[in-house]
Parts: structure tokens; sequence; C-alpha cells
């Protein structure tokens, strides 16, 4: 996929805070009454799987407008958000400055590009594998689990496969207004992806129920899966 059509695109959604709010940007939903209900799902599920605490440092991967970012914060000593959509990450920034956030890092470069020194108990990963080819994955998963202590998890949040891989390229979105790409590999892919480089899968379900108005698409689903460190390197 073409890194540079997925940036302008990210950054375009970026302009629509001048009418959404932060949420409703980085979620790709603009009923508001679906994006609270989305909220609300989501953040039940991901902040038990996360299971955070004060000594903890938190590597957000694909962090977009901060959404995720944000909640972390909040029982961590230190989030790094890496996004790659300059104006995603100034509208994060900005949040941060007016909610008087101080424990982010954010970096404005692709996740793929992004290297650092500094270990990290929990790496999140949030709709950016969908953007990314199998080369590009493997890449980037052999540099998590470089970034993750011995024991460390990486939870991601992500878009699935029903019955096999979907792939779209350069479809045009009436929902979204703009074209779109993305792959979306299959449960037994990502667990096979993630398990090659070390990561051993904890746990791993839908989003949302069966039959949920949040379940758009008959192609996809969004999941979490939840992986534990299990080699040293």
């Amino acid at each position: 996929m073409d890194s540079a059509k997925i940036k302008n695109f990210w950054d375009a959604q970026a302009q629509k805070s001048k009418y959404l709010k932060l949420e409703g940007v980085a979620n790709l939903e603009e009923n508001p009454e679906l994006l609270s209900k989305k909220i609300e799902a989501e953040k039940d599920k991901i902040m038990k799987i996360v299971n955070l605490d004060s000594s903890m440092r938190v590597l957000d991967l694909g962090s977009g407008a901060g959404q995720w970012s944000f909640r972390f914060a909040k029982h961590v000593n230190r989030v790094v958000a890496v996004e790659y959509s300059q104006d995603m990450c100034n509208l994060a920034l900005n949040e941060a400055k007016k909610s008087g956030i101080n424990n982010i890092e954010f970096v404005n470069i692709s996740a793929q590009d992004y290297r650092t020194n500094m270990k990290f108990d929990l790496i999140f990963i949030s709709g950016l594998l969908i953007y990314l080819n199998d080369k590009e994955c493997n890449i980037l998963l052999s540099q998590c689990v470089r970034y993750l202590k011995h024991g460390g998890r990486l939870v991601l949040r992500d878009g699935t496969g029903v019955n096999s891989r979907y792939d779209i390229n350069d479809r045009y979105s009436e929902t979204l207004d703009a074209y779109y790409s993305a792959t979306y590999r299959t449960i037994e892919q990502y667990i096979s992806l993630f398990e090659s480089k070390g990561l051993l899968v904890i746990q791993h379900e839908d989003m949302f129920l069966q039959g949920s108005p949040l379940n758009k698409w008959k192609e996809t689903r969004l999941r979490i899966y939840e992986f534990k460190k299990n080699k040293v390197f």
C-alpha cells in the first residue's frame, strides 16, 4: 500500500476536527449515537485487557489523535505516542496542552521508522497493521519484540477478515468521503505472524457483540488481541 496516500488520508481526516470532536476524527465515525456506543464498548474491553499500573511505560504505535494515549496516561508512568500524520499529531499535542497532560511524548514518524533504546511494559497497536503490507508488518513486529521487556505484552486492536483475508485497494468510501486501502488479515494469519516473532497469544475476541450495529461490514470485524513476549532478544 502507498504510505503517502495513507498519510494524506489521515491528514485529511484531521481537518474534520473543525466540526467533529477528537473521538469522532479518530474513530472514523460521524454518527454521535454510534460513536458514543463504540467508545464505551471499546473502553470497557481494552482497559480491562491492558491492565495498567503506575509503574508502567507504554508505547502507542499508530496513536492517531491520541485518544488511547490519553486514557493510558492517567494510569501509567509514561506513554510514547508514535503517529505518522503530522496533522493528527498536532491534534493530539493541542489536546494534551488543553488537558494539562504531561507524561506523553508525541513522536511524528511512521511506526516502521521509529527507533528507540527504551524498553516497554506494554505496546499498543491500534488500526495500524491493516495499512501495512506483510513485509512491513514483519519488520515492525521484529522491532516491537526488541522494545518489549521480557514478559511484556503487546495488545493489538485492528480490523480482521471474517472468513478470509480481505483486501481493499484504493476504493472510494461514501461514508468516509475518501479513497481507502486496507488489508484485513484473518485471526489465524495474525496469530501466526505474531507467534513467529516470539509473541504468544493470550486471548483474542471480537470488539462488539454479534449483531451489533457497530459491526458495519460483513467481511470484517474489529478485534482485540493480547500477546506476551516469550523470547529474549
